[in-house]
């Protein structure tokens, strides 16, 4: 059944034979041994677990809903998504740090190189600038405390490396920097806002992924330096997750209302993969698998309404869904799996962190932050729902009916892994 939906999409889509080819020859060859053994060997340098697992899973599925789009120039976007997976394919099945922080970086200039060709606004260049100065200051940090461990670079035994605190913390702020978390989260909401759906789309639901995937490969690096920065980190963690929950309230844009609800998050899954504990690890792989197909919906939907009004602001957009109830439906589900609730695999993933955060430390202090985070997080959500579908739509407004069947597969494409995953979520445990 894994395998019967791409089949399906690649017989429904319009590319080339070779494209659809090349497609499946990534997905059989490099992903059909990996399930349901510890560590999988495909080559020499190229080590898997459930881990790259489940991760590639997610970006094989964004990538075949992405080949739906219709662009300008379809046969580079074609080329593009095909060299967007492969490097994402060799960055998860890499078990060597400095190979896959070559590999990380360079799906980030396939990111850039869509942005710049498909964005509409001039104000991407700038975008697109910031996002590679940010790139810069955290990467040579990090560059160097590699250099000093130039010898012992291998993910299967990273514990073993003994480093100080300075490298400790550049290892931390290279993967902070593109999860992201507060303070280095500047870059996202702006590339999010000039870039094209399908570069939001792959920011949000993979991107945004590649850092949590390498914060839990080195989290085992120096325990008792970790350890010791534990409170701090929760401390920052807990703080700034209230503070961008109340972030997202005063947004009038929807992309960049979405892009500040996927960095409250990411420091979820930040402080919960920082604990280091079996149940925190589990925790902050459901958010990731949950968050990567719920953000990418978010995204396309607001793309919709887009289309439609010619503007993305929330007042503008009122009530937009409200004459169309399949989009209605599919808008709830959406909004619901971002707050998190049942069914969506999110509700489990931030239950497993938050238990993970309260066995750490069961003060009042810690219950009271929690709860509010939990309360403040899904009002947001709330509120993008019911404003898209229960208010009155503007009169100059006047195509709103436009979610068609297409439109339709592609959003429920999004749900059903959410869904499907939560009923035997026992197959994503790392």
């Amino acid at each position: 059944m894994k395998f019967l939906f791409p089949l399906m999409m690649m017989i429904m889509m319009k590319t080339s034979k070779n494209s659809i080819f090349n497609y499946s020859l990534i997905m059989v060859l490099f992903n059909l041994n990996m399930q349901k053994q510890e560590v999988s060997k495909i080559s020499y340098f190229m080590w898997g677990d459930s881990l790259s697992f489940w991760t590639f899973n997610l970006a094989v599925w964004i990538v075949f809903i992405l080949i739906f789009n219709k662009v300008n120039q379809p046969s580079v976007y074609s080329k593009s998504m095909f060299a967007m997976l492969v490097l994402l394919m060799l960055t998860f099945y890499s078990w060597n740090l400095m190979m896959f922080y070559l590999m990380f970086e360079m799906s980030m200039i396939i990111v850039l190189s869509i942005i710049m060709t498909w964005g509409y606004q001039p104000e991407r260049v700038e975008a697109a600038l910031f996002m590679i100065m940010m790139t810069i200051l955290t990467s040579l940090p990090f560059l160097i405390s590699m250099m000093n461990n130039m010898t012992s670079l291998n993910l299967w035994n990273i514990q073993y490396i003994s480093v100080n605190a300075w490298e400790y913390s550049s290892l931390m702020l290279v993967f902070m920097m593109k999860m992201p978390t507060m303070f280095l989260h500047m870059w996202l909401p702006k590339v999010h806002v000039e870039s094209p759906v399908q570069g939001s789309m792959i920011l949000a639901s993979i991107l945004l992924k590649l850092g949590s995937y390498g914060l839990i490969r080195v989290t085992s690096i120096n325990s008792e330096l970790n350890s010791k920065l534990e409170w701090i980190i929760m401390a920052f963690s807990m703080w700034t997750t209230f503070i961008m929950t109340m972030i997202c309230f005063i947004q009038t844009d929807l992309k960049t209302m979405i892009a500040y609800s996927s960095i409250v998050h990411m420091t979820i899954v930040f402080a919960a993969i920082t604990l280091n504990k079996t149940k925190a690890m589990m925790g902050s792989m459901y958010i990731m698998v949950g968050h990567g197909t719920c953000s990418a919906g978010l995204f396309y939907m607001s793309n919709i309404m887009y289309k439609s009004s010619k503007s993305r602001s929330i007042i503008i957009n009122k009530g937009m869904f409200s004459m169309t109830p399949t989009a209605s439906m599919m808008w709830f589900f959406m909004c619901m799996s971002n707050s998190p609730m049942p069914p969506s695999i999110n509700v489990m993933g931030e239950f497993f962190s938050f238990k993970s955060a309260l066995n750490w430390s069961g003060t009042n202090l810690m219950i009271i932050m929690m709860t509010t985070i939990m309360f403040t997080s899904s009002l947001y959500s709330i509120f993008m729902f019911y404003i898209m579908t229960h208010s009155m739509f503007k009169k100059s407004i006047t195509d709103i009916s436009n979610f068609n069947s297409k439109n339709m597969n592609i959003s429920i494409m999004h749900i059903i892994p959410m869904i499907l995953i939560s009923i035997n979520p026992d197959l994503l445990t790392i």
